[in-house]
């Protein structure tokens, strides 16, 4: 099975959130395709690059994955878009569905994080407590099929937890083996293997 992944921007969205994530899944084309999905043809960074988008953000009703990019400033305007927020209808049933840094909060606002843990980068760890949320000091906390990343490198455990959950270690290990320093392949393989472990609440 080939699956569909869908990962979400917006204007001011945080490069390395993006740039991280979709060159780690763009490794592989066989066992799924990534699309990248907005409410405008081309959305700007916070650094000023832009990207083409490959369709609405309603399409990732449909995905199999949805993974939720940050911003400092473009989670709060995207919060505010009501458009952009109402074209989400989620399934966490049948989608698994992830976020990194502040995406978390766009999860909250979605009705994902009701009563379950979850994490996000320690700058906007104060706002989602205050919303009510169990905020764990972890760099990956996975409940059932959602995924929260804390931290913009955090991006290698949600990816490494996602490959894991569709197609096992070695589709994991495939996906980084690029991007692991020269002579340091077991102490990322430990790290991303325990993170992963004890993300799991």
């Amino acid at each position: 099975m080939k699956y569909e992944i869908s990962i979400i921007v917006f204007d001011d969205f945080t490069d390395i959130d993006f740039f991280l994530m979709r060159d780690i899944l763009g490794r592989t084309s066989t066992d799924w395709d990534v699309k990248v999905l907005g409410t405008k043809s081309i959305h700007t960074s916070t650094l000023g690059q832009t990207v083409k988008t490959d369709g609405h953000v309603s399409e990732a009703n449909a995905a199999d994955v949805v993974l939720f990019v940050s911003g400092y400033r473009g989670v709060p305007a995207a919060l505010a878009d009501e458009a952009f927020m109402a074209s989400f209808h989620l399934n966490p049933q049948k989608q698994l569905i992830g976020s990194v840094c502040a995406g978390s909060i766009i999860l909250f606002r979605l009705g994902l994080l009701d009563g379950i843990k979850a994490t996000t980068h320690p700058d906007a760890k104060p706002g989602l407590v205050s919303m009510g949320v169990d905020v764990q000091d972890k760099a990956l906390v996975v409940e059932g099929n959602i995924a929260t990343a804390g931290g913009c490198l955090s991006a290698l455990y949600l990816t490494g937890w996602l490959a894991e959950r569709l197609y096992g270690e070695d589709k994991r290990r495939e996906i980084h083996r690029q991007l692991i320093p020269a002579g340091q392949a077991h102490i990322f393989e430990e790290l991303i293997k325990s993170s992963i472990a004890v993300a799991k609440v």
